[in-house]
């Protein structure tokens, strides 16, 4: 009984002098909030963060930043534009400025508009602001401006990983510059003189053979017919405009598959080059 009655004493008196937590106090709140974007719930800590910033706080560009990039994070891009803007707009100078405008610029590589974001970084000298418009120069295929952007850049004073990564990239543009293209006037010139040397020329050794008997076919039948019955051969004259149409296509055809070939070796190229910068 004795150790009931001390152990009731003790719940009581802890309970009368315990403190209990203030879940809506800003500090408790703000902390919340971090530990929402710490975990990668983004959406749950902007709605904790935007709860924050009703007491006015003083970091209120520290929030809004986070809440930046957790917009982003959920794929919300444009969200996460007008964020960063509204600190550049009301704080252009604050210490976050630098910061602000890289992230914007992120974010237009990240929704693949790739011209706004060199032109939203413009001229800057920013080591790690110029890298990112090199990385946006990549993925509109400008290979030679790209490499000779990373060339430029001084790296000295960056941490190593940040040289790798350029060394990186300029081994990126290299190949993009040298991707095995084909070209679409060699091809037409190809099936000009041989039909369907262009889409040999081009692997595609079915719509080649495909082509070679169709022109060579119709162009033998309308031959066969101007030699029957002479100019006026209905046949010669039907099978002519059918073999000059196959032979006017079978130019047009190589032409067409090389600059298909060229789309798909860079389509697959820019996919894999996205894949090794990161998003």
């Amino acid at each position: 009984m004795m150790i009931c009655f001390v152990m009731l004493f003790l719940i009581l008196t802890l309970g009368v002098n315990a403190n209990p937590i203030d879940y809506n106090h800003p500090q408790n709140i703000r902390k919340f909030a971090d530990h929402l974007y710490d975990q990668g719930d983004y959406l749950s800590a902007i709605g904790e963060y935007q709860r924050y910033l009703f007491s006015s706080p003083k970091d209120k560009n520290q929030i809004l930043y986070r809440i930046g990039l957790s917009y982003r994070a959920t794929g919300q891009i444009s969200k996460a534009i007008d964020t960063f803007n509204w600190i550049l707009k009301k704080q252009p100078s604050s210490q976050l400025a630098k910061t602000i405008y890289y992230q914007i610029a992120h974010s237009h590589f990240l929704a693949n508009e790739y011209e706004k974001a060199i032109d939203f970084l413009g001229q800057t000298t920013d080591p790690l602001a110029r890298q990112l418009t090199g990385i946006n120069l990549l993925m509109l295929k400008r290979w030679n401006s790209a490499l000779e952007l990373f060339n430029q850049l001084d790296l000295e004073n960056l941490p190593t990983d940040i040289r790798k990564s350029n060394a990186n990239y300029q081994e990126l543009a290299v190949r993009g510059k040298h991707l095995p293209r084909k070209s679409p006037i060699l091809a037409g010139c190809l099936s000009t003189v041989i039909p369907g040397t262009g889409k040999i020329y081009n692997e595609r050794l079915a719509d080649a053979v495909n082509a070679m008997i169709t022109i060579g076919l119709s162009s033998w039948l309308a031959y066969d017919g101007f030699k029957k019955n002479g100019p006026n051969s209905v046949k010669g004259w039907t099978f002519g405009v059918v073999a000059c149409s196959f032979y006017l296509g079978n130019i047009y055809g190589a032409v067409i598959a090389s600059q298909t070939h060229n789309q798909q070796i860079e389509s697959k190229f820019l996919e894999q080059l996205r894949w090794d910068i990161g998003q």
